[in-house]
């Protein structure tokens, strides 16, 4: 497989300013940040980027692989040290990203993230899953079940049914449980917000609380009524705490990239 050859980078973006690039999970879409951004590009330059799980074009399929497309993303865009974050296995690549490259990641922003432990969407999936079964397995990832529709109940159905596709969801899936984080994340020094749904039943709160005691520079807010997408269930909720956060670490983390850049 070639390496070289990146998918095509597709994003939303809003705002100016400080570059905020957020990730979205194994089933999930860049879409599912558009509230988030519009809340957030009024104080910096809110981006949502398609990670390529799907696209055959990159031939490695494991989260350091979605790792460097990000950075890749990144060099493209011309972004220099941004902040990133994500949602599930977007926060673990994020996580990646952190570990790896530290000289391109200002801030971190984890929200229900994989990486130390979670309950996987593809876990005894059968193979040909019914409609009534992959709606009550997306059912567990929000609080309120209204947010799961018929129309995209199918669309993940029909993901699932197909070959190519489904053979690389479990295998994102596997990879990303193989790549743990636990021993490396208290060299992980820059500023870090979690944000958690007091109801997450896939990465529960309990695993908040473990990155918590991990990372050295952590906050963590807990949002109510909740799951394991905050973005999608409580979007304003989760964008005040991540405006509030991005004013209260603003100074260090200007000082982290000038440090970078000096020591260029």
């Amino acid at each position: 497989m070639n390496d070289d050859l990146d998918p095509e980078f597709r994003w939303h973006e809003r705002g100016e300013g400080e570059p905020v690039v957020l990730l979205h999970g194994l089933m999930g879409r860049a879409d599912h940040w558009g509230t988030v951004l519009d809340e957030l590009g009024d104080v910096c330059r809110p981006i949502a980027l398609s990670l390529p799980i799907f696209d055959p074009r990159l031939g490695e399929v494991s989260v350091e692989a979605l790792g460097r497309h990000v950075v890749r993303f990144l060099d493209a865009l011309d972004l220099g040290r941004a902040v990133i974050g994500g949602n599930s296995l977007g926060g673990h690549v994020a996580l990646a990203i952190a570990l790896e490259r530290p000289d391109r990641v200002s801030g971190l922003i984890l929200t229900g993230s994989s990486g130390l432990l979670e309950r996987t969407f593809t876990r005894s999936v059968p193979h040909r899953p019914s409609l009534e079964y992959v709606r009550a397995r997306m059912e567990e990832v929000f609080h309120d079940p209204g947010f799961v529709t018929p129309a995209w109940v199918e669309s993940v159905c029909e993901l699932l049914t197909t070959r190519q596709s489904a053979v690389r969801v479990v295998r994102f899936a596997r990879a990303a449980k193989r790549h743990r984080v636990e021993a490396r994340l208290p060299g992980l020094r820059i500023p870090t917000l979690l944000v958690w749904g007091r109801e997450d039943r896939i990465t529960p709160p309990t695993v908040a609380e473990r990155f918590l005691a991990l990372l050295p520079d952590a906050r963590l807010s807990y949002i109510g009524r909740c799951g394991h997408a905050p973005m999608l269930e409580r979007p304003e909720a989760f964008a005040d705490i991540v405006e509030g956060w991005l004013v209260a670490t603003r100074a260090r983390r200007e000082r982290a990239v000038v440090a970078v850049e000096g020591a260029r």
